[in-house]
């Protein structure tokens, strides 16, 4: 079983990347964001940022998102609780899906600002990186109405830059154009990939 990390900004194409393996190769998605939500709803990891938090009443979405995307000292206090508990999961989860899928995706927008880019990476992980325009990733954003426009860039401005992200990358997916044509980038990879 191959493990692939697929990482970028918001907006960049990274699901719809991850969500293709999954149907056309029978990939295993591990959504790094829906498992750090679930492990951030146990009685041991909400005490622990309530207590990192003491502005905190509780952990509604809205609040939590507020305090984490405030600035990138929030980000990063947030990210050391529960960052090494998504990791144990990605591992625990690898370890029981082997063999039974051809390829493993680690779906993880933060992956590379985490710092378990480099962990996975000596345990043989091949990285993916999704960009796109600025622009293009706002307009894309704007268009899911889940986030103000204010929320949005304030997000974006959190995350590592493009160029700084694929200086990590084993492959770089752009993803300015359709989703055929981002789909038959990914083909190609999985094609060198499979090759090797």
């Amino acid at each position: 079983m191959i493990v692939l990390g697929v990482t970028g900004g918001l907006a960049s194409g990274k699901s719809s990347v991850s969500k293709y393996l999954q149907d056309k190769y029978k990939a295993y998605i591990f959504d790094a964001d829906v498992e750090a939500k679930k492990i951030l709803h146990t009685k041991e990891v909400e005490e622990q940022i309530l207590e990192a938090f003491p502005q905190l009443k509780s952990l509604e979405t809205d609040l939590l998102s507020q305090v984490a995307f405030e600035n990138k000292q929030s980000q990063l206090k947030l990210n050391s609780i529960i960052h090494p508990l998504v990791q144990g999961e990605i591992e625990r989860r690898i370890l029981n899906e082997d063999g039974k899928h051809p390829f493993f995706i680690v779906d993880a927008a933060m992956m590379i600002e985490s710092g378990s880019v480099n962990y996975f990476r000596d345990k043989g992980m091949i990285l993916l990186v999704v960009i796109a325009d600025k622009a293009t990733r706002k307009e894309r954003a704007l268009m899911r109405s889940n986030l103000l426009e204010e929320s949005i860039l304030e997000r974006m401005n959190l995350q590592l830059p493009d160029s700084q992200k694929i200086k990590y990358a084993n492959f770089i997916i752009k993803n300015n154009s359709t989703k055929s044509a981002l789909f038959k980038n990914v083909d190609k990879i999985i094609a060198n990939i499979t090759i090797e």
